[in-house]
């Protein structure tokens, strides 16, 4: 496997894991950071500083919203 491919499937695996996060606590970041559910598999795993947690927050509440836009028919 290729370093660069590597590379891409945890940058991939990291930013569903704090997409997660985020859904679980409301797209609130810093609740991410002070989470206390240990018992959560992910909790471990789950971001320790707001680096990237603010902007992966905006696009997935884009993405989100654009889900129940209504559609023209």
């Amino acid at each position: 496997m290729k370093k660069t491919n590597l590379k891409k499937q945890i940058k991939q695996l990291k930013e569903k894991i704090y997409s997660k996060c985020l859904d679980c606590t409301c797209y609130q970041p810093k609740e991410v950071i002070l989470c206390e559910i240990k018992d959560c598999p992910l909790w471990s795993e789950r971001p320790k500083d707001k680096k990237g947690l603010y902007s992966l927050s905006r696009k997935l509440k884009r993405k989100k919203l654009k889900n129940f836009e209504p559609k023209n028919s």
